[in-house]
């Protein structure tokens, strides 16, 4: 991977920022992930980056290790709730099903001495390259003497096939004690314009977070019909003005093919800055860019995210050890729905839809089954949502919520 340059988008699993780099030409190789030996702390702040040596660049200090690799300029999202939400967890396998840039990992890894495996999985390759060298320096630079192995496995692969992955794990460990599921484009991926995640820069209309994925946004754009363009942007984007952005959508390639996200975002035109589907962010004074809207929703059908996300939230529940915590961080309402009501199964309550159960003829029945099926406890109630110091820092942070889940006991 090229790291000559780096650039920063909207938060998107990190912060905001546009970086160039200049002076180092190397590239990273990356090397097979088996065991290392790590000493740990007790407890120690949580670098993210390697202390070896360091490049200034517009201001912002990055670090590189002896391969030359250059880190991803990264703040994790809601960090300090993550922590919080392992925090009485003794962790000897922790499971990132959204590994990315290691962020995460990191600091979960630094702040549990106690941990043996650390599991991570993630489509995109460039996440595995990236997160080792993070994971390692972090630990590191934590370390107070305490040492212990960590057997530290990456699988690349997407949470929707978890049960499949960690059948795959060598020398299988004991059951996770935490998982964490960070939903959304990485930072690495919106930042990179040849991915086509972001409308803030020109790049072709890739969006796949599976590079070898044989849909892309470009397909989708031209050759879909304009009934499928609209449910999308209408369902995943929760665009209010779906008809219009889908007829210009339609209109513009029946011109020329779309094949850049400038060429999208022309297409879109003004439909919510300052039109009738103007809604402003809290605060903000302006509403958001026309694009937003139109580009979610292509993104989710391309990667077929929300059915992902079903399948894969039972199987993590089932996945985790009694006593364990699942943590999941959404940002969008779709994938927090879908993220609620996986957790109220769980739980033993009645979704939304099951409600007239509770209260129908063979309510007592249906009460008893809830019960039969409860594995785990709510730890909130409510979401958590970022505080105010870190949703003014990074604008993704505003819609972030984080639910937690609590194993109580295995299917019987």
């Amino acid at each position: 991977m090229p790291v000559g340059q780096l650039l920063g988008s909207q938060g998107f699993r990190g912060v905001s920022a546009v970086f160039v780099v200049s002076g180092f030409g190397r590239q990273y190789a990356p090397r097979p992930i088996n065991r290392m030996n790590a000493a740990f702390p007790q407890r120690a702040p949580v670098p993210v980056l390697s202390r070896a040596c360091h490049a200034t660049v517009n201001g912002a200090t990055f670090g590189h290790d002896t391969a030359g690799f250059i880190a991803y300029p990264h703040v994790p999202v809601m960090l300090r709730e993550v922590l919080d939400a392992f925090k009485s967890v003794t962790m000897h396998v922790y499971l990132d099903c959204t590994l990315g840039a290691g962020g995460h990992a990191a600091a979960i890894a630094s702040a549990h001495p106690e941990m043996r495996t650390l599991l991570g999985i993630d489509l995109d390759p460039t996440a595995h390259m990236v997160a080792e060298p993070r994971i390692r320096a972090a630990i590191a630079a934590a370390a107070t003497g305490h040492t212990t192995e960590l057997d530290m496995q990456f699988m690349r692969g997407n949470y929707r096939d978890l049960k499949r992955l960690l059948a795959t794990v060598s020398c299988p460990a004991p059951r996770p004690n935490g998982i964490l599921m960070d939903l959304g484009v990485s930072s690495m991926q919106i930042d990179t314009a040849e991915r086509g995640f972001s409308f803030m820069r020109d790049g072709p209309l890739d969006m796949r977070m599976d590079p070898n994925a044989a849909l892309s946004a470009e397909e989708v754009l031209n050759s879909w019909s304009e009934a499928d363009l609209a449910r999308i942007i209408r369902d995943y984007g929760e665009e209010k003005m779906w008809r219009v952005v889908a007829r210009r959508i339609v209109q513009a390639r029946e011109v020329e093919p779309i094949r850049t996200t400038q060429q999208l975002v022309k297409a879109v035109g003004n439909t919510q800055l300052l039109g009738r589907g103007t809604r402003a962010s809290k605060g903000s004074g302006k509403g958001i860019h026309p694009a937003t809207r139109t580009f979610q929703a292509l993104r989710i059908a391309v990667n077929d995210e929300l059915q992902k996300l079903e399948k894969a939230l039972p199987d993590a529940i089932d996945a985790l050890a009694p006593g364990g915590r699942l943590a999941v961080i959404s940002f969008h309402s779709l994938e927090d729905r879908i993220v609620k009501h996986a957790f109220m199964r769980a739980t033993g309550r009645p979704t939304p839809e099951e409600e007239n159960l509770v209260n129908g003829p063979n309510k007592f029945a249906y009460l008893d089954l809830l019960e039969q099926r409860k594995v785990a406890d709510l730890v909130a109630r409510k979401p958590i949502v970022a505080d105010a110091s870190e949703t003014e820092a990074n604008v993704r942070a505003r819609s972030a919520k984080l639910r937690l889940l609590q194993k109580i006991r295995d299917n019987v």
